[in-house]
């Protein structure tokens, strides 16, 4: 259908019609709330008018809505409404019309690539920018598993500031009862019955063999794509031309490019290159996306290209043999841009080196709750990480021009490491002190007590440690040992918020610190700096563990926008203020568990090292034997999983943030949105309801989604009764009486970590459970007359039961040999809980004035995601279970390693440098 000017789409104000074909209509439109210009792409009719392909659609959007680069157009949200010819922004004043349905996208002005080829072939160098630019695109897009399928010129396009951004990111999935007779660079994009294998999916001129033959195809794919559009960008022309669809496709399968029609002045390194992605077997092409990327930073132009045939080959001999070696060099090619990275007096190289490293087998970053395990020395020269290996926790420490890690030794335990700013010292947290130990070697050094473990320090030019406490505030010592005193402003309030991540400006002028939730935007963290000097605090805008380059910027991450973003912007040290707009620099970086620490770290030189990862997790059913199915077929960052009380729905906590609360019905394969920021999901016992906690309380809401959220509980109605401060999104509902009048929930107090409460619906809550360490998961017994906890007040995680009401009576150890997240059975004479990645079960008796619990037993187990608690749940009947299997490829065992970052930020920040 074909919109008018003027007309609304939910908030948008749609005003020009910018192009139309077999996917719709695209519009630009304006954003009456937010005052920018978007573009809305209408979905046809044939498209929407079927309620599983919609689904399927509306499930790949979301997806593709977790990619956020600079090279991919952005997807804002989806509209359905009916089209307003109102100027208000409901879009629901009834028009007669058919209901539409909209994709809100990034509005990208500027020429497609397909335009710009129109005009002739592009000079290699102009080439090889634009090639690189689409590559990162699709490394990106390929590092979450998503694949294009429909890259070609028209669906790339170039802004005036030369910026490449690829678009249609999956969208083009349209069933066509047949192609038409176009030409094959235009023509449509064919699929049958979604993507199954023996499925034509893709735009002709540009499919792979195996696409073309309808087979199963992955990201080698786009390989193949980015191939045919490299080379039309260095030819002007098509890699398989034919006047129709079946004669391109035939071309694809058995012939081979016009090679001779490459430019001649073209390096024999990119025309290998280009040989391997257009190779018709996928096992020989080439297979990542991000390793062709560094390849195509080699020089454009052959420098040979008049020198005798002799002379060529005895340059290739070279080459061969410098492949050969090029293992015994990379160590030492490090170590050279370091050593001029590190000189002031030489003028900085503007190449960007990429280093991949793997961490040695049974060895990985720690990701718990607590985790922050990277740290950079100043010069970028040495690495501290925190890794698990053999059932222990310790610190190691790793040049960057070095092939191996060395452990620190006496580091057990060991959390948020930070170095001195001569790199000569490494502090950490362990033990319930904050140490430092020499890189040298030696035993660490205790400096002082930090019982609470908080998040980070960071270390001064004049021997000053400020660092976080793990409450309120901000706690200064002397590197060589001391009491700890308090670090004030003129700001009483501001220094009484809860901060981390703190960090020391140059010369120690300020401190950079991540503020709490709450003090720009509810529930979202801010970046702030306190100027030693005047007591003065600049509060600069929502992110968290912000860092500053000497090259004038910081470096933050921006969870707000999307978890394991990191932005940049340009900053002013002397006046403590941002000079420009923040950039979205990376994306996907991985962060721990529960919302904890983005896993990266920068140099003032400019060095960076993160590590890759996302949200990818199957939410699946297990029965008592461990065989699992799948409950859906999307991997996202599922966790909290939920049985409704019949067992047919399951309602499940979705990040990255901001979290939401879907509920999935089993038998039907759909699912509905229940709630925006909102985790841990609790039904209520007639299954009408689901509390779940948000902006720091707990909120209830009709399951089906036909009521608007009510506050049960707010975190300031805890914190009055508790006499201490508490994190506004630490409430958490975890079960019911059996008369659905008692909610029992935990809070988290930063003095002594998690407790258990017990509240009416209109009343006071009270305390359950409050020691001296963590304790959490408090499940009611089906009779509503024994608490299920687990405690790590032992020193280790044990599940314990209390009787209830009255739980200081008496209290039994059910796990014997550590345990968390206790469930009970429906029948109550079993108790289920996890101990790491194994299912355990007890059989209990609790019939009587006593408890009696028998010795746990095996289940099963699997690659269960136990980074976060209340992880599984049991199934009404007692048969099954539903839990959160791991990707075991998204662990954080990987680190990428980039030297010289500043000269990419150059490129992407505008203003950088000036």
């Amino acid at each position: 259908m074909a919109l008018t000017s003027g007309i609304h789409l939910g908030p948008y104000e749609v005003t020009t019609l910018l192009g139309a074909g077999g996917m719709g209509e695209v519009y630009r439109a304006r954003d009456t709330k937010l005052g920018r210009e978007v573009a809305i792409k209408i979905l046809p009719r044939a498209f929407t008018a079927d309620p599983d392909r919609l689904a399927r659609f509306e499930r790949e959007a979301r997806v593709l809505a977790t990619l956020n680069h600079p090279h991919i157009g952005a997807i804002y949200g989806f509209e359905e409404n009916d089209p307003s010819p109102h100027s208000t922004s409901s879009g629901q004043a009834g028009s007669g019309q058919a209901p539409v349905r909209a994709l809100v996208l990034e509005l990208v002005e500027g020429q497609t690539l397909a335009e710009r080829i129109a005009r002739g072939a592009l000079p290699i160098a102009e080439a090889l920018t634009i090639a690189r630019q689409i590559a990162d695109a699709l490394d990106a897009a390929h590092e979450k598993g998503i694949v294009h399928r429909d890259l070609k010129p028209a669906n790339i396009k170039i802004t005036p500031e030369g910026v490449v951004k690829v678009l249609d990111f999956g969208l083009a999935k349209l069933d066509v009862a047949e192609a038409d007779a176009r030409a094959a660079s235009q023509s449509p994009t064919m699929t049958i019955g979604g993507t199954r294998d023996g499925i034509i999916l893709g735009t002709a001129a540009y499919m792979s063999p195996e696409q073309a033959r309808g087979q199963a195809v992955d990201k080698r794919t786009d390989i193949w794509a980015f191939g045919c559009v490299l080379y039309e960008l260095l030819t002007g022309r098509v890699a398989f031309a034919g006047n129709t669809v079946s004669d391109t496709i035939a071309k694809i399968l058995e012939r081979e490019p016009d090679w001779d029609a490459l430019p001649a002045q073209l390096a024999p390194a990119v025309r290998r290159l280009l040989e391997r992605c257009l190779d018709k077997d996928p096992k020989r092409r080439v297979r990542d996306i991000g390793d062709m990327r560094i390849e195509l930073e080699v020089p454009a132009v052959r420098d040979d290209a008049t020198a005798p045939s002799g002379t060529r080959a005895s340059r290739q001999w070279v080459v061969r043999w410098s492949l050969a070696a090029v293992a015994l060099v990379i160590v030492g090619a490090i170590a050279a841009s370091l050593w001029m990275l590190s000189r002031r007096d030489v003028e900085v190289s503007q190449s960007v080196t990429r280093t991949a490293v793997t961490l040695p087998v049974n060895q990985e970053l720690d990701a718990g709750q607590t985790a922050a395990p990277l740290a950079l020395s100043a010069d970028g020269r040495l690495l501290a990480y925190v890794a698990r290996s053999e059932g222990r926790t310790r610190l190691y420490l790793r040049s960057l021009d070095a092939f191996n890690a060395k452990v620190i030794i006496g580091t057990d335990s060991a959390r948020y490491p930070f170095f001195s700013p001569d790199g000569q010292w490494v502090a950490f947290f362990a033990d319930g002190k904050l140490k430092r130990v020499s890189i040298a070697g030696g035993a660490p050094v205790p400096i002082c007590d930090a019982p609470v473990i908080g998040r980070g320090g960071t270390w001064g030019p004049d021997g000053t440690i400020v660092f976080d406490p793990g409450n309120s505030g901000l706690m200064r010592v002397a590197a060589q040992g001391g009491h700890p005193e308090r670090v004030t402003s003129r700001d009483a309030g501001m220094d009484a918020r809860d901060h981390s991540w703190p960090q020391f400006l140059p010369d120690g002028r300020g401190l950079l610190t991540t503020v709490g939730p709450g003090l720009i935007e509810e529930g979202v963290p801010s970046v702030a700096v306190l100027l030693l000097s005047t007591g003065d605090w600049h509060v600069l805008g929502p992110g968290s563990q912000a860092q500053y380059l000497s090259s004038g910027y910081l470096i933050y991450h921006a969870p707000h926008v999307r978890e394991g973003e990191l932005d940049a912007v340009p900053f002013d040290v002397e006046t403590a203020t941002f000079r420009g707009a923040p950039v979205s620099v990376l994306d996907g970086v991985f962060r721990a568990a529960a919302g904890g620490a983005a896993f990266f770290a920068v140099a003032q030189t400019g060095a960076l090292v993160f590590a890759p990862g996302g949200f990818s997790r199957a939410l699946v059913q297990v029965d008592r034997s461990g065989r699992r199915t799948s409950l859906s077929d999307e991997r996202l960052g599922y966790r909290f999983p939920r049985f409704s009380p019949d067992g047919r729905k399951v309602a499940v906590t979705i990040d990255p943030r901001p979290s939401q609360i879907w509920v999935y019905d089993i038998e039907r394969g759909s699912r509905i949105p229940l709630a925006t920021n909102g985790i841990t999901p609790l039904w209520t016992l007639d299954g009408q309801r689901i509390a779940f906690s948000s902006r720091g309380g707990i909120y209830w809401r009709a399951a089906d989604g036909s009521s608007e959220s009510e506050q049960l509980l707010a975190s300031d109605h805890v914190r009055n009764l508790a006499g201490v401060a508490i994190n506004p999104s630490g409430l958490n509902p975890t079960s019911w009486t059996p008369d659905g009048r008692l909610l029992v929930f935990q809070e988290d107090d930063p003095a002594s970590g998690y407790d258990i409460w017990v509240a009416p619906r209109d009343g006071d809550p009270r305390s359950l459970v409050s020691t001296t360490g963590v304790d959490i998961g408090g499940k009611l017994s089906p009779d509503g007359k024994w608490l299920a906890y687990y405690s790590n007040e032992s020193g280790r995680n044990e599940v314990y039961v209390r009787p209830f009401p009255n739980v200081n009576e008496q209290k039994w150890t059910v796990s014997t040999a550590g345990g968390q997240t206790p469930v009970w059975s429906p029948d109550g004479r079993e108790l289920f809980f996890m101990n790491g990645t194994a299912m355990m079960s007890v059989d209990v008796e609790t019939r009587g004035p006593g408890f009696l619990a028998g010795k746990p037993q095996f289940l099963f187990d699997g690659p269960f995601d136990t980074t976060q608690d209340l992880n599984f749940d049991i199934s009404p009947d007692g048969t099954h279970f539903v839990m959160v299997e791991a990707d075991p490829d998204a662990k954080p065992t990987r680190l990428q390693i980039v030297l010289n970052w500043s000269a990419e930020l150059n490129r992407l920040v505008p203003g950088f440098g000036k």
